[in-house]
């Protein structure tokens, strides 16, 4: 109930406040009852009761239909059509239509909002802020909070506090960076530099914690100075618990093996370089063998704080079904099964092509495509791929309309005539030609039009030879979304000129030079293909996740901006990847805005 300066109508006091759980559905029935042997306003505001309360027992359809019996609130009290304007925006938000409750929270008030009462400006700016934040407005969350501030108690400021990080780690630095920005307050300016400080020291938490430091040295009047954002804190209790042993658990001989141990020696050297605090690193060699939990166990009895490794997928599933606590922290490097559990202190981390399907389907969806055509190589691993997006594909609302598979092939025709029904275009000339002479047939192949764009999964000399084939077969106005298979990483622009106009996704670190550990790479490992140089990036970000594996579990929009891509936790204990985009041009892989 809110607390609001004007009067509402006298009616009967329902002991709502005492009514338990059991009992509530007999509360709201009673309301109801009294709102039907009631005029209005007094109807309303028995129905604004029932409704409050359903919303309580997420009885969200329930407190839908009771809100359209309440007629018009025109001529209803400042107090009771705020009620009527948050319950509406509650029910907005619980349906997930941020916008719906925004507008519902437009003109709440005919009052300025700082002249309601302190309870009411708390409930409404609340409402407001998690709506700004929904419809992924964050700096705009951010201001309302801001003006919660000192409308707070302690407890409720620390809240506030955590709110607001909330909000700023989870926009995209494009958001927080922008210079367009009017940082109108204190409060704002410092927030902002310190996502600025947080962000610029995401690879070094020493540095982070002393970036930290300094700011509540230069911002002491700043509401989170005193106290900083739980998650901020963590970072220094991260810190104190730092594991001094790691093992690394791999088959350093093999392709895999040895790229992603150079990106991860790259990057520990590199802060042994800068003067770091780095663990002692263990290496276990696990080439060549069948059994990589056996190097896993030696590791745990020889005193390791933290694993990284294995490597094979099917040791990651052993480790999911033994349903225990792992000994020490674990940063797999492969997924198991999306449903085979998460015992505690297991994450998982690794190239999934799950993340590359879905960014594909994402990015297809948003630019406005509905009608795919799938083309895969043949093979076990690619049906599964198929599979992978056709689903995701369709739980979007999109329509499959063919789907094919190609070999070994250096002729791509005929699969691009299936997927197109080109072959069933010139079948029925022939048959065409069977029943008149040939001198009067004219013949022109034509391709089916419910295509409008492309899913391809190939290689670079694949993707060379099927990009001019589609043309050929007058489908070049088609767009071809494609996953990182289709680039080599290099910069050959000759090579790469028939792969134009094909949008694909890739780790940053194969896209842009912008990481700065790139450049010691390059110049300490020989030059690599696409695929060694995204093990590598796999390999560094493994370093950088060590310490904050425990942060991300526990404060799950916590990202970090990884080698391979923006780095995610999940409940199920994997941390995905949300990768760059990018577009072909003139045989140049052009990075897409964010």
């Amino acid at each position: 109930m809110l607390a609001c300066s004007s009067s509402t109508p006298e009616r009967p006091s329902a002991p709502v406040e005492e009514i338990g759980f059991d009992v509530q559905a007999n509360a709201i029935q009673d309301l109801l009852d009294l709102a039907e042997d009631s005029a209005s306003p007094l109807a309303a505001a028995y129905r604004l009761d029932a409704i409050e309360l359903m919303l309580e027992a997420g009885a969200i359809e329930d407190a839908v239909d009771t809100l359209e019996q309440i007629s018009s609130v025109s001529n209803f009290s400042q107090e009771l059509q705020l009620r009527y304007s948050l319950a509406r925006a509650n029910i907005a938000l619980a349906n997930e239509e941020p916008e719906a409750a925004l507008r519902s929270l437009q003109n709440a008030v005919s009052t300025p909002i700082n002249a309601l009462d302190p309870n009411t400006q708390v409930t409404l700016r609340e409402l407001r802020a998690e709506s700004f934040f929904q419809n992924k407005q964050y700096i705009a969350a951010t201001r309302e909070r801001i003006q919660l501030t000192p409308l707070l108690d302690n407890e409720g400021k620390a809240r506030n506090n955590n709110a607001i990080w909330e909000a700023l780690s989870t926009a995209p630095k494009a958001v927080t960076g922008d210079p367009s920005i009017n940082p109108d307050s204190y409060e704002l300016r410092g927030w902002l530099e310190l996502v600025r400080l947080v962000e610029n020291n995401q690879y070094d938490i020493q540095g982070q914690i002393s970036a930290m430091e300094q700011w509540r040295n230069t911002w002491t009047s700043h509401s989170a100075a005193a106290t900083l954002p739980d998650a901020l804190q963590m970072v220094y209790t991260v810190w104190q618990r730092r594991p001094r042993e790691i093992a690394l658990v791999l088959p350093v001989q093999e392709p895999l093996g040895k790229a992603i141990s150079e990106g991860f020696l790259s990057a520990y050297y590199d802060a042994l370089a800068k003067g770091r605090d780095v663990p002692q690193v263990r290496i276990y060699d696990t080439s060549y063998q069948a059994e990589p939990l056996i190097f896993y166990d030696r590791a745990v009895e020889d005193g390791a704080q933290l694993i990284i490794g294995p490597l094979l997928k099917d040791a990651v599933r052993r480790m999911q079904r033994s349903r225990r606590p792992m000994p020490v922290p674990t940063l797999a490097l492969n997924y198991g099964d999306p449903d085979g559990g998460s015992p505690q202190d297991l994450y998982q981390f690794g190239l999934a092509p799950e993340d590359e399907i879905k960014q594909a389907a994402d990015t297809a969806w948003a630019a406005g495509h509905r009608y795919a055509a799938v083309m895969t190589p043949s093979g076990g691993d690619y049906q599964r791929i198929q599979d992978s997006f056709v689903n995701y594909w369709t739980g979007l609302g999109g329509t499959i309309v063919s789907v094919d598979s190609f070999g070994d092939a250096r002729d791509y025709s005929p699969v691009i005539k299936r997927v197109f029904s080109i072959d069933a275009s010139e079948a029925r000339a022939a048959q065409i030609r069977n029943l008149v002479p040939r001198e009067n047939v004219q013949f022109v192949p034509r391709r089916r039009q419910d295509v409008d764009f492309i899913f391809l999964l190939a290689n670079p000399n694949e993707g060379r030879q099927i990009k001019p084939t589609l043309a050929f077969h007058f489908a070049d106005d088609v767009p071809v979304y494609a996953m990182p298979s289709i680039y080599d990483g290099g910069t050959n622009a000759t090579a790469n000129r028939d792969l134009n106009t094909v949008v694909f996704n890739d780790a940053p670190w194969v896209l842009e030079d912008s990481d700065p550990l790139k450049a010691s790479v390059t110049a300490t490992w020989a030059a690599a293909t696409g695929p060694i140089q995204r093990l590598r990036a796999m390999g560094v970000d493994a370093y950088r996740l060590y310490l904050r594996m425990e942060l991300m579990r526990d404060y799950p929009y916590t990202r970090l901006s990884g080698a391979t891509g923006m780095l995610h936790y999940q409940a199920d204990g994997s941390i995905h990847r949300q990768l760059r985009n990018a577009v072909i041009v003139n045989g140049i892989a052009s990075p897409l805005p964010e």
